[in-house]
């Protein structure tokens, strides 16, 4: 069925061109107005989809006015359009609740794309009224007064009650934090990431259900204590299901945000006799998993005192690093889906100390990234990349590109741009042949000025992909206006993709908006063919993942480069 959209524009050729933009697109245009009462009126007798509201209407009332006597009536999308967007104007739309704005004038892919993005936020929020349930405890001493969860005291109280009713059983205590929250608050405000904590809550009950107890513990961390189980695979389902739920989207003021968590198990009578002792070991689990990488769980074990960043004799040795070539380099094939060639490699740091041996990247990289190493260390990985891809074209194997990681704080460097300069001069590589990876966290921090230095960047030909989007906080409005070639989907959301109905359709919407912009799109992890065959099916660009190749040392990735030329996907089908 066609989305019904009502045009409120009062430039009766501007509203007939956008009609047939709209047509051409797919939607139905069940009508055009040019004054609120009209809209009000049209709105009342058709019950559109969708609302393409001109803020600059003439009349009694503007767009922003007519927007909330129409939201009065009944929730519905509007999408504003305006020519002018001075912080006034856009404060009082975002006060009426806008699913998004168009800046005059925009472009057909822009229109689809933010129309898209609307219909599934609207879409969402549905659902969350649907099924958030507001609950009405009484004793405030033993409930949090934000989420009315249990808290920790009875929490307490509950898993006393368990023990004393399953003493011979098998009782997990899992121990949830969420990943990176503390920037929801630093750039949405408190109150957009206490509404998260409410929606998170909500979807935590319906995840456990009748079968445990969900506490919340302090900001952004929750416990929960589950009914006895029979083995431990019961309760890995039970994290996955709820690290699967959690990773579905979040909208909030014109933003769809993703958020992940970490996950740690301890259970009765095992791990711990008492609740104190399966919280700490549960908390001591879930720690682990955020140094493996995050949005993932790990049941408790003895084997878990790891180097951390405040292991000052680990940060003595990244220092020597260096100096000392323990750094290498090793290089992941990335592969094209159409060709099953071998056409770009992604260059990823690796540790190897003479005294702790092969240390992993999620526990050197946070020290690199907090100490200020991480500079001379990139430059020092970018110089080695572009020599290395150079090699391999002189020796005439197959022209492909080279990707190297570019963090937050080297993007910030006064002399990026020489340093990427002398990098391509140094190693005679032609520029087309390097891309650079930046994260999410550009697009929301200092952002002008970034766009101001990736615009720059860009004028020495190489390319910019957006890596792990959807596991930040995206922002449509900000990707349209940096300048990129590739967004990188994260494995969050393509792990399990032929199984999954909630990653299959991110992961597509994800792949249509970027091919909407221009973009190419490279899955990441991909590790089945089942995975394989669905991201062929919405037509992703290039794909990356331990189906075809782990990360390899130069010389085995030469001879892998050197052995496919027939295309690496017909070798692994």
């Amino acid at each position: 069925m066609k989305t019904n959209i009502l045009i409120v524009e009062d430039e009766l050729l501007i509203a007939k061109n956008l009609a047939r933009k709209l047509k051409k697109l797919g939607y139905n245009v069940n009508g055009i107005v040019s004054s609120g009462q009209a809209a009000i009126a049209k709105f009342t007798e058709t019950q559109p989809d969708l609302i393409l509201m001109d803020i600059a209407i003439k009349g009694d009332m503007d767009g922003i006015e007519t927007a909330t006597q129409i939201r009065d009536i009944d929730d519905v999308p509007i999408i504003y359009l305006t020519a002018y967007a001075d912080d006034e104007t856009l404060e009082r739309a975002a006060q009426t609740g806008s699913y998004g704005y168009l800046l005059k004038p925009f472009k057909e892919k822009e229109l689809h794309a933010t129309i898209k993005i609307a219909l599934s936020k609207h879409k969402e929020q549905e659902k969350i009224q649907k099924s958030f349930v507001e609950y009405s405890n009484t004793d405030w001493m033993y409930y949090d007064n934000l989420t009315n969860l249990p808290n920790q005291l009875l929490l307490r109280e509950l898993f006393e009650q368990q023990q004393q009713k399953y003493a011979d059983t098998i009782l997990p205590v899992m121990c949830l934090n969420l990943d990176r929250f503390g920037r929801i608050n630093e750039f949405l405000g408190s109150l957009n990431g206490d509404l998260i904590l409410q929606i998170i809550a909500q979807r935590l009950t319906n995840c456990v259900g009748g079968n445990g107890a969900i506490a919340r513990l302090n900001n952004d961390e929750f416990a929960i204590i589950f009914n006895p189980v029979s083995s431990e695979n019961a309760i890995v389902n039970y994290a996955r299901h709820i690290l699967q739920e959690l990773r579905r989207p979040f909208f909030l003021e014109e933003r769809e945000i993703f958020i992940t968590a970490s996950l740690g198990i301890a259970s009765y009578p095992h791990q711990g006799q008492e609740i104190d002792r399966l919280l700490f070991n549960a908390n001591k689990a879930m720690k682990y998993a955020k140094k493996q990488g995050k949005n993932q769980y790990q049941i408790y074990s003895q084997d878990f005192e790891l180097p951390t960043s405040g292991d000052l004799s680990v940060e003595a040795d990244l220092y020597y690093a260096l100096e000392r070539e323990e750094f290498q380099i090793y290089y992941q094939p990335q592969i094209n889906l159409k060709t099953g060639q071998i056409i770009a490699a992604e260059a990823l740091l690796r540790w190897y100390n003479p005294k702790r041996g092969i240390v992993g990247p999620n526990q050197f990289i946070p020290i690199i990234e907090d100490n200020g190493l991480i500079n001379p260390i990139g430059t020092w990985v970018l110089q080695q990349a572009c020599r290395q891809v150079n090699a391999w074209h002189r020796q005439g194997l197959q022209p492909i590109r080279i990707s190297v990681n570019l963090s937050a704080n080297q993007l910030k460097q006064q002399n990026l741009y020489e340093i990427i300069s002398q990098s391509l001069s140094d190693s005679k590589l032609d520029p087309q042949y390097l891309e650079l990876e930046l994260t999410e966290q550009i697009l929301i921090d200092d952002v002008n000025a970034n766009i101001e230095r990736l615009n720059k960047i860009k004028e020495l030909g190489i390319k910019l992909a957006l890596d792990d989007f959807g596991t930040g906080y995206s922002s449509f409005k900000y990707l349209t206006k940096f300048p990129f070639d590739i967004l990188k989907i994260d494995r969050c959301f393509v792990q399990d993709i032929d199984r999954n109905p909630t990653n299959d359709a991110i992961t597509k919407a994800f792949i249509e908006m970027a091919h909407l912009l221009g973009l190419r799109t490279i899955a990441e992890g991909i590790e089945t063919e089942a995975e394989l065959a669905v991201l062929r099916k919405h037509q992703c660009d290039e794909i990356q993942g331990y189906l075809f190749s782990p990360p390899l040392p130069a010389i085995e990735f030469e001879k892998l480069l050197a052995t496919s030329k027939t295309g690496i996907i017909n070798a692994v089908a």
